[in-house]
C-alpha cells in the first residue's frame, strides 16, 4: 500500500490557512471602515480629520469629529492624525517654556500658550503691530514693545528718523521722547500710545490720545556728532598712549531708544566719528568697555583703550551741560575762573591700584591749576572724582581767537599706575566768547520756552544768560495754552529798558502787530540790543527768532 507524503499535505494546509488569514484580515478591515450599528461611535483617521461613526438621517455615517489642523496652526507646527489621535510636531524656534508669558518677535506680539495636540508650549502670534499704524509724515510703521514677559506687549508707532528724539509738551511742560519703540512721557518714561500724530511743521506736532489733544515742540536735533579714538592698553604694548588701533568695533546706543544704535569700526589711526545721530544720552561701547555720556550737538569723547584683561582708565567730564565763557560778564578784559569736575573710571575687570593723575594743556586760551594727585585704588566699574581750577582768557587777547565765537580746549589727562604705565586721555571743554542776557517779562506766569541753537531747553527766569551766538539762532516760544489769562509780554536781547516796559504795560494796544506768529516758519525776529513788546491772547502761541548777528 502506497502512502501519500506528509509534507505536501502540510504545505496545502498551510496554504489554506494563509488564504483564510488574508480573507479574515481584509474582512476585518472592511468591517472596521464600514460605519454600521456594530461599530457605532468608533473613530478613524481620514487625512487630517478624526471621524466618528454616528447615526443620522436614517442611517450610520462617518462624520468629522475633530480637525487636527485646529489647535496646530500650519505656521507653527505640522499636524498629523495617527490611530484616531491628533498630534502636532513643532519646530524648536516656536517652543517656549512658561505658559501665559509674552514676547515681541519683530513686529509681532506673541504669547506662550499650549496647543490642543501638543504636549508643551509654543509661541503663538496674537497681534501684528505693523498693520495697526499706517505710514505718515511722522510714523514709519507699527512696532511691538514689551517691558516684561508677564504683560501683553503693546503696539506702538515707530517714529521716522527725522522726528526721533526729545520733545516738549507746550501746555504743561512735560518731556516726551519719540523713537523706534514708540512714545514715552515724563521722567519715568511711561508708554504713551497716541490715536493720531499730525505734523504742524518739522519742529511741532499735534498729538491726540487719552481723550486729549496737545502740541509738542522739538527740543533735540538729529544731526549730532560724536568723535573718539581707540588705543591699545597694556597686554598689547608697553606704551598704551601710543598710536591708535584700527578695526575695533565701536557701538553707541541711545539709552532712551535701543533702535537708535550705530556701529562702525575704528579707522587705521583709531579715530572713529559718528555723524547724523539723534542728540541725547548714549552708551558708548568699545570692545568690552562701556560708558555713558550725553551728546547735545558735538562731543569729543577722548580715548578708549582696548585690553584683553586688567583695568582700563577713562576720564570724563562730570557734566556736559556746563557752560564756560572766555569773558567776564561785566568786563571783557577779564576772564572767568571755573572749577571743573572730572570722573575717572575703571572700565576693566580688576582693580586699578594706586592711581595717580596729572593734567595739562598747551592751549593759550586758558590757564589751569591742576594738582598731581594720588586717587587711590579704583575698583572695576567704579569711578572717583577729580577737580581742577581753570581760568579763561578773553578771546580779544588771543590773536588766533579774535573773531572766534567759541573755542574747544583740549586737556590732556595722564594716569599712572603702580607699574609705571602711563595712560593718556583727552577731555574737551567748549568755551564761548561771552554771555548775553535775555530779558523776559510778562503779565502772566512765565509763558516762555527758550531753545538753544541745538534746541536744548534753557532754564528760564526773568533774566537768562546764554552764549553769544552770532553764527546760530535761538528760538523763543511764548504760549498761553495752559493759562486762563492773557496779556502783554516783552523780550529784550543784550539790554533792557525798564521805563519802556513800564510804559508799554500802560499804553500797548496793537495786539495784531506781530501776527500771524503761531508756527516756527512764521517766527518774527528780535535782534541784539533791541526790545520788543507783544501780546498773548488765550490759547495763543508766538514764535520768535533771536538773532545776535546784528
Amino acid at each position: 500500500m502506497t502512502k501519500n507524503p506528509m509534507i505536501p499535505r502540510y504545505r496545502y494546509g498551510f496554504f489554506l490557512f494563509f488564504i483564510l488569514l488574508l480573507l479574515f484580515s481584509f474582512s476585518s478591515c472592511d468591517i472596521f471602515n464600514d460605519c454600521s450599528s456594530s461599530n457605532s461611535y468608533s473613530m478613524r483617521c481620514n487625512g487630517l480629520s478624526i471621524e466618528q461613526c454616528v447615526y443620522s438621517d436614517g442611517g450610520y455615517h462617518w462624520t468629522e469629529y475633530k480637525s487636527c489642523i485646529t489647535g496646530c496652526p500650519s505656521e507653527i507646527g505640522n499636524p498629523t492624525c495617527v490611530a484616531s489621535t491628533c498630534s502636532c510636531s513643532v519646530p524648536s524656534q516656536y517652543v517656549c517654556e512658561h505658559g501665559n508669558t509674552y514676547r515681541c518677535n519683530g513686529n509681532n506680539a506673541e504669547k506662550c500658550t499650549g496647543l490642543d495636540h501638543y504636549n508643551g508650549y509654543v509661541w503663538e502670534n496674537i497681534r501684528n503691530c505693523e498693520s495697526l499704524f499706517r505710514e505718515s509724515d511722522v510714523i514709519e510703521s507699527g512696532s511691538c514693545t514689551s517691558t516684561s514677559e508677564y504683560y501683553e506687549p503693546k503696539c506702538v508707532p515707530k517714529i521716522k528718523k527725522a522726528f526721533r528724539g526729545k520733545w516738549f509738551r507746550l501746555d504743561d511742560k512735560t518731556d516726551f521722547y519719540l523713537g523706534t519703540n514708540g512714545i514715552t512721557r515724563g521722567s519715568y518714561y511711561g508708554t504713551f500710545v497716541p490715536d493720531s500724530i499730525t505734523k504742524i511743521d518739522d519742529n511741532m506736532l499735534e498729538i491726540t490720545g487719552n481723550d486729549e489733544t496737545f502740541r509738542l515742540i522739538r527740543n533735540s536735533i538729529t544731526d549730532a556728532t560724536l568723535r573718539l579714538n581707540v588705543k591699545k592698553a597694556f597686554g598689547y604694548t608697553r606704551s598704551p598712549s601710543g598710536s591708535g588701533v584700527g578695526g575695533v568695533d565701536v557701538i553707541i546706543e541711545n539709552t532712551q531708544d535701543s533702535g537708535e544704535t550705530y556701529e562702525k569700526q575704528s579707522g587705521s589711526d583709531g579715530n572713529t566719528e559718528f555723524d547724523g545721530i539723534v542728540s541725547g544720552e548714549y552708551t558708548i561701547s568699545v570692545g568690552n568697555t562701556k560708558v555713558t555720556q550725553n551728546i547735545s550737538d558735538y562731543l569729543n569723547a577722548g580715548n578708549f583703550y582696548v585690553s584683553q584683561s586688567g583695568y582700563i582708565y577713562k576720564a570724563l567730564l562730570n557734566s556736559t551741560n556746563e557752560v564756560y565763557y572766555a569773558e567776564d560778564r561785566d568786563n571783557s578784559d577779564i576772564g572767568n575762573r571755573y572749577t571743573v569736575y572730572l570722573r575717572i573710571h575703571n572700565l576693566g575687570n580688576r582693580d586699578a591700584s594706586a592711581t595717580t593723575i596729572s593734567l595739562k594743556t598747551d592751549d593759550n586760551a586758558v590757564k589751569i591749576e591742576a594738582e598731581e594727585k594720588i586717587l587711590g585704588t579704583i575698583e572695576p566699574e567704579k569711578n572717583v572724582s577729580y577737580s581742577f581750577s581753570l581760568e579763561t582768557i578773553p578771546f580779544s587777547k588771543v590773536s588766533s581767537l579774535k573773531d572766534a565765537v567759541y573755542h574747544d580746549v583740549e586737556l590732556l589727562v595722564s594716569l599712572k599706575d603702580i607699574d609705571n604705565e602711563v595712560w593718556e586721555d583727552v577731555v574737551t571743554l567748549r568755551i564761548y566768547r561771552k554771555a548775553v542776557p535775555i530779558y523776559l517779562y510778562s503779565m502772566m506766569s512765565n509763558p516762555f520756552i527758550l531753545l538753544s541753537p541745538h534746541r536744548e531747553i534753557v532754564s528760564m527766569s526773568s533774566v537768562v544768560w546764554v552764549p553769544y551766538r552770532p553764527d546760530a539762532k535761538y528760538k523763543l516760544i511764548a504760549q498761553s495754552l495752559s493759562l486762563n489769562t492773557e496779556g502783554i509780554y516783552s523780550i529784550g536781547v543784550g539790554s533792557w529798558d525798564k521805563d519802556k516796559w513800564d510804559s508799554d504795560r500802560e499804553t500797548f494796544t496793537d495786539v495784531s502787530n506781530y501776527e500771524p506768529n503761531n508756527q516756527e516758519s512764521q517766527a518774527k525776529t528780535v535782534y541784539m540790543n533791541s526790545q520788543t513788546t507783544s501780546y498773548l491772547h488765550k490759547n495763543d502761541i508766538d514764535f520768535w527768532i533771536i538773532d545776535m548777528s546784528k
